[in-house]
């Protein structure tokens, strides 16, 4: 199963909640957004955060989840009860706030670096098989977004969908 992950800005976990609670269109349509399939913010993009700051993978985020709300079915106080294969938290869709570490790592994505940052998150398992060139693009449209989430004191989600 591969996800759907896209990555967008928003002024706060309330206003990311509203739309999912409307479930009208996905946050992806309601938030400007860059669709990033795959690229999974616990486990390929700090491949990417690293490579920016010229270090190994650290567990910057996601720090928490946003969407579904609730206590999670494996959570330590959750009732010993048979996990509902059915519940928001087994089928999504699931929204993680990025720290802001994170966004202001990637929001000084400079577009020299470009090449030298493709050529390094291009080692990473996960995004060997990608295009080059739509890396390198997908390294740029992060930036642009975490640029404008940073400017307008905002902050960077994921939203992973089946």
């Amino acid at each position: 199963m591969e996800l759907r992950t896209d990555y967008f800005r928003a002024a706060d976990e309330a206003a990311v909640r509203k739309v999912m609670e409307r479930g009208e269109r996905p946050p992806a349509e309601s938030f400007e957004s860059v669709q990033a399939r795959g690229i999974d913010p616990t486990v390929v993009l700090p491949h990417l955060v690293a490579a920016l700051r010229g270090g190994s993978p650290v567990k910057d985020g996601p720090d928490r989840s946003v969407w579904p709300t609730g206590l999670q079915p494996w959570h330590p106080e959750a009732p010993s009860t048979a996990v509902d294969l059915d519940d928001p938290w087994m089928t999504g869709p699931w929204v993680v706030e990025l720290s802001d570490e994170t966004r202001d790592a990637l929001a000084g994505i400079e577009r020299r670096r470009l090449p030298q940052l493709t050529t390094q998150w291009g080692r990473t398992d996960e995004v060997k098989n990608v295009e080059r060139i739509e890396l390198m693009r997908l390294i740029h449209q992060l930036g642009v977004l975490a640029r404008r989430a940073k400017k307008d004191d905002q902050h960077l989600y994921c939203a992973l969908t089946e």
